[in-house]
């Protein structure tokens, strides 16, 4: 973990750990000769359209991560991608299952995973974790929001906005005192949209009626109001 890895209170931060696990998953696909630069050629790519994250235990500044990821569940169309984390000793400190589609870059449409050039190996082992990303509902209103301006620094491979942005715009509308106090636990995330270069995001969330502290966040593209992503976050108190 180097110095901007960690976040504000000196804990490796949940973009930081997506942001991993992108690499994870890109360097794998790139040993099956299933990545993004392989399917370009014949015009497809990968999209992530959901996640769900949990950790157990926040790491910090020169601690090391050792991260196990495998294709873990296919059907016609969705893609499951797990991913076990680690500390240097061996120890599991997260966990996380990712939901993907394949499309087509000329139509912008997903295809049935038929249409790669050889099948995903599918591993024989239990699933990283019980819960599998699902549908998220949104709320009615929001009782925090930003805007942001999409940059070309918030742009992936495809063109869009990277998914580990829309974590970041959702968890900067967290009230600072629960940014101070708690430690976020689990987040799960449904990406519903594509942003492009210049537009502006509205980014808000509504806390949730729970023993612990939760949030529902939206991400709309403005002014027309179209989704992008929807997210939950739930947190934990520190001692």
């Amino acid at each position: 973990m180097r110095s901007y890895d960690v976040d504000a209170r000196g804990r490796l931060g949940i973009a930081s750990i997506c942001n991993f696990m992108q690499d994870a998953a890109g360097c794998h696909a790139h040993a099956l000769n299933l990545s993004v630069e392989h399917l370009h050629a014949i015009h497809l790519t990968w999209v992530l359209v959901r996640m769900r994250v949990e950790i157990d235990r926040h790491l910090g500044w020169q601690d090391r991560m050792h991260i196990e990821t495998w294709p873990s569940h296919q059907d016609k169309l969705f893609s499951h991608r797990d991913f076990i984390l680690r500390d240097d000793e061996g120890e599991t400190i997260g966990r996380s299952v990712t939901v993907w589609v394949l499309m087509d870059l000329q139509r912008w449409r997903p295809q049935r995973l038929g249409a790669l050039p050889h099948p995903l190996p599918i591993g024989e082992r239990p699933r990283a974790m019980a819960a599998i990303p699902d549908k998220i509902d949104v709320p009615e209103t929001f009782a925090t929001e930003q805007m942001f301006r999409v940059g070309d620094g918030d742009l992936d491979r495809n063109g869009h906005v990277n998914n580990v942005r829309y974590i970041e715009w959702a968890l900067e509308t967290v009230p600072v005192p629960i940014l101070n106090t708690c430690c976020l636990d689990t987040l799960e995330i449904n990406f519903t949209g594509e942003a492009f270069h210049g537009e502006t995001i509205r980014a808000a969330s509504q806390p949730l009626d729970d023993p612990r502290p939760s949030f529902q966040h939206g991400i709309q593209r403005q002014p027309a109001g179209a989704e992008l992503a929807r997210a939950r976050t739930q947190w934990q108190r520190m001692d």
